[in-house]
């Protein structure tokens, strides 16, 4: 990699992109190290530095025409196509009231990580509403901090079905044989990735409750992921999904990974970042 290259991150005006916390925060230690200089734009209202390629990286579902103009003023955009990830926008669980499906399903929020992020850029722009945390009837809700999960859609409150901020998807977990539930996690920068899967004793796989994490081969990763990872035109990401019935169930697909912080990083993540920090490689000339 070339001292002289400069990288510009597309953040949003709500990030603390700053202050860590994200993936890529991780990456830019390893290229900062090799000399690459990096500038960070905070929303839509500042000069643009000059850089040889840009990363969009904004922690909100969809961005609009007003980034359009700083991604088109850069010649190459790591991940500029992806610009709404919406959970209408690429999942294929969701049912519809009518379907005829009778399986378990989880309401979810078409927003990402529950609506939180938009509910915050509301806060910030004036909304003094959006802190109010009043139970609100099912056809009014515009976050959610849990996802429920139901055990048929016939159990689905009627206003979860007239409410247009809120998804229904098929529940399908995985589960290895000592019925412990499993989420696979697949994380790529360029032609760089690893994958391994979170362990738990809930349905509903979060970090708060993984037991402990398994590395995968990638040898067995579906090819169907790599092909709605191409279809989304992502270029930088993570992917939650579950193989369930030999069938591949995507959960969440994620432009802004995070990143614990700590005091020690054990040597295998470490050697983790190394290798997806290469992936720049790819996007250079």
């Amino acid at each position: 990699m070339s001292s002289n290259l400069r990288i510009a991150v597309i953040s949003h005006e709500i990030d603390d992109f700053e202050n860590g916390g994200y993936l890529l925060n991780r990456l830019i230690a390893e290229w900062q190290a090799r000399g690459i200089g990096i500038a960070v734009i905070k929303g839509t209202g500042q000069p643009l530095p000059a850089a040889d390629l840009a990363i969009l990286h904004t922690d909100i579902t969809a961005v609009g025409d007003d980034y359009a103009r700083i991604i088109d003023h850069y010649p190459k955009v790591i991940n500029g196509r992806v610009r709404d990830t919406s959970k209408s926008r690429f999942s294929r669980l969701i049912v519809g009231r009518g379907d005829g499906y009778r399986g378990p399903v989880i309401v979810k929020t078409d927003l990402n990580y529950g609506g939180m992020r938009e509910l915050q850029q509301r806060y910030l722009q004036g909304d003094m509403t959006s802190t109010i945390r009043i139970q609100r009837p099912w056809r009014r809700v515009e976050w959610l901090e849990e996802y429920s999960v139901f055990n048929s859609p016939a159990e689905v409150p009627t206003g979860v079905w007239q409410n247009p901020n809120l998804v229904v998807e098929k529940f399908l977990p995985e589960r290895n044989d000592a019925g412990e539930y499993l989420l696979r996690i697949w994380v790529f920068f360029g032609d760089r990735e690893i994958y391994y899967q979170c362990v738990s004793n809930e349905p509903v796989v979060k970090s708060t409750n993984t037991l402990r994490r398994e590395n995968l081969d990638l040898a067995g990763l579906p090819q169907s992921l790599r092909e709605t990872r191409a279809r989304l035109g992502f270029d930088f990401g993570k992917f939650d999904f579950a193989v369930s019935d030999g069938a591949v169930a995507l959960y969440d697909v994620n432009r802004t990974p995070g990143f614990p912080q700590r005091e020690a990083e054990p040597p295998e993540v470490a050697a983790n970042m190394r290798l997806l920090s290469a992936g720049l490689d790819c996007f250079l000339d």
